[in-house]
């Protein structure tokens, strides 16, 4: 009598085990959650968020948005996000990008004045983006955003620099 009442306790286990088995197999599988957006940071801008500037080539012009986001402690990322560009002349339609050279500038408690030049590239698509991760510490930090020439062996500006204060965490 034991080990038929074992037999059928095994038998309903296994019957279980492989039903539930297939019900878990059969679930969708669940990835790690994906990792959070940067957090926008809380800023103050002197003269607006909108730089106008021209680039390299066939007298390509147009605007910039930038805003500041922090990836993780003690880093600024500045996002430059295009407002379109467009140009003149022939070059201009064989290539339409326009490229300029970004150089930031920061007052901060780790440095004093330190300018962090990147290129950036954009089209006559509104919306496209750039963005920089910036080593600032944390605490306020005062930003200089400007545009200037590529190529050129003087820094000749191309746009206005437009300044903000900053909160990184």
């Amino acid at each position: 009598m034991r080990t038929r009442f074992r037999s059928l306790i095994a038998a309903v286990a296994v019957t279980a085990a492989a039903l539930t088995g297939g019900i878990v197999a059969a679930a969708p599988a669940s990835a790690a959650p994906p990792a959070p957006a940067p957090k926008p940071l809380q800023r103050f801008s002197l003269y607006g968020e909108t730089l106008f500037t021209v680039g390299d080539h066939d007298s390509c012009r147009g605007s910039l948005a930038f805003s500041f986001s922090s990836p993780k402690r003690g880093v600024a990322r500045l996002t430059l996000r295009s407002n379109g560009f467009t140009g003149n002349g022939p070059g201009w339609q064989r290539n339409p990008k326009c490229r300029t050279l970004v150089i930031t500038t920061h007052l901060s408690g780790n440095a004093f004045l330190k300018e962090t030049p990147f290129t950036a590239e954009f089209g006559r698509k509104p919306g496209e983006k750039v963005s920089h991760d910036i080593a600032t510490g944390s605490g306020l930090v005062s930003f200089g955003v400007g545009t200037y020439a590529i190529g050129s062996p003087i820094r000749l500006p191309q746009s206005f620099p437009l300044g903000s204060y900053v909160i990184v965490p």
